[in-house]
């Protein structure tokens, strides 16, 4: 196949490049925030209260998005999400998520895509039973897809589009032994990219993940539990 010379409504690769330092810069800081936070706790003395403390963990796994390309059809990516909850009441709190999936050819056209996230937002955990909780989330931050649209015959068009996302879900998590616990979600993503006019569309998605929690600090060590 060939690549169209056609420009879409984005910016330069050198622009790109920026923006992905600064998702990963974001990234960064989440995470640094929240281990932060879990050292300045570990560092209060004395017995554990009965009253509710904010909890903690960080999340990796496995992740899968079924992609749409506007104009063009549906793809599959494979690839890696982390995730850090830090939970102040018994059923709130907060998350930051970090996904990269990736596929490498595009519907044939013979071209490797990307789909790279950043969100964060509120978790709320609805109910809990035992060693078992389930939770919905509703997330937003930024998104950045890099993907081929196949034209006509033997022709595609090629390029990246950075826009805002957002993301609805929920899932199960189950404590297996100690701080471990294992995390099954899904959700429906919303990005953005360009269709074969090179205008930029709403993509929808659907993700799932499949993930190892470990808790920097848990709900017995907070003198509760959901």
């Amino acid at each position: 196949m060939a690549m169209l010379n056609r420009k879409f409504p984005i910016r330069t690769s050198e622009h790109k490049g920026n923006k992905m330092k600064v998702l990963l810069k974001a990234v960064s800081l989440a995470f640094v925030l929240v281990v932060h936070a879990v050292a300045q706790n570990q560092l209060q003395t004395g017995p554990p209260v009965a009253a509710y403390g904010p909890t903690y963990d960080v999340s990796c796994g496995y992740s899968y998005l079924s992609s749409t390309i506007p104009s063009a059809g549906r793809v599959g990516l494979n690839g890696l999400d982390a995730t850090g909850h830090a939970d102040f009441f018994p059923h709130w709190g907060v998350a930051v998520d970090a996904g990269y999936v990736r596929t490498s050819n595009v519907l044939s056209t013979g071209q490797s895509g990307y789909t790279l996230t950043f969100l964060g937002g509120p978790v709320f955990y609805p109910s809990g039973h035992g060693r078992t909780r389930m939770f919905v989330h509703g997330l937003a931050g930024a998104g950045l897809v890099d993907a081929a649209v196949p034209v006509n015959g033997t022709h595609y068009l090629h390029g990246w589009v950075e826009r805002p996302a957002y993301a609805l879900g929920g899932g199960i998590e189950r404590s297996v032994v100690g701080p471990l616990a294992v995390r099954l979600s899904g959700d429906y993503l919303r990005t953005a990219y360009a269709d074969s006019s090179g205008a930029v569309r709403s993509q929808n998605n659907l993700r799932v993940m499949a993930s190892i929690v470990f808790r920097l600090r848990d709900r017995q060590g907070a003198g509760v539990s959901h």
